[in-house]
């Protein structure tokens, strides 16, 4: 128990320190798209386990997945979007993809070796390193299509172009 609150507590401190909060309202829109998507992932693995968070204090577990949906998945993908490379070139995307979905990696390995996390029937580490770079294209492109401006002087906001 005292694992996932920790984390949560960590992670939104992080979230306060690092953000560039002039930026939430353009990034807090993929930030909710990440958030939603870690529910609906967590719901259908319920009922079709390839992995599953586990307390070993009795959490209950819609409390752990609460603090993932709305904590870890949301901040990760906030600074992901907030650091993204001002020239984006093919190499320095790879690059930046390569520490992020490595950073996401590390982050389950820990959760796995701390008898938090278990991987069942098909899947493996692999299969999280792929769909980790699924994920953060599709943050990317998310962010790409449905981000806002930040507030202008005349205090309308605009779409980005």
């Amino acid at each position: 128990m005292l694992f996932f609150i920790g984390r949560f507590i960590i992670v939104w401190t992080l979230w306060y320190i690092l953000a560039d909060k002039k930026r939430w309202r353009e990034i807090f829109p993929v930030s909710i798209f990440a958030g939603l998507l870690g529910s609906t992932t967590d719901n259908l693995t319920m009922h079709y386990k390839l992995w599953e968070y586990h307390s070993s204090n009795g959490l209950h577990p819609w409390i752990l997945k609460v603090m993932d949906d709305w904590g870890i998945y949301m901040v990760v993908v906030y600074l992901f979007i907030q650091w993204l490379p001002e020239n984006q070139t093919w190499g320095k995307m790879f690059g930046y993809w390569f520490i992020w979905t490595g950073l996401a990696i590390t982050i389950e390995w820990i959760h796995v070796i701390t008898n938090h996390m278990d991987h069942h029937l098909w899947w493996t580490y692999g299969h999280s390193y792929i769909a980790d770079w699924v994920l953060f294209w599709l943050f990317y492109e998310f962010h790409k299509k449905f981000r806002l401006k930040s507030l202008s002087n005349d205090g309308v906001s605009s779409r980005a172009k």
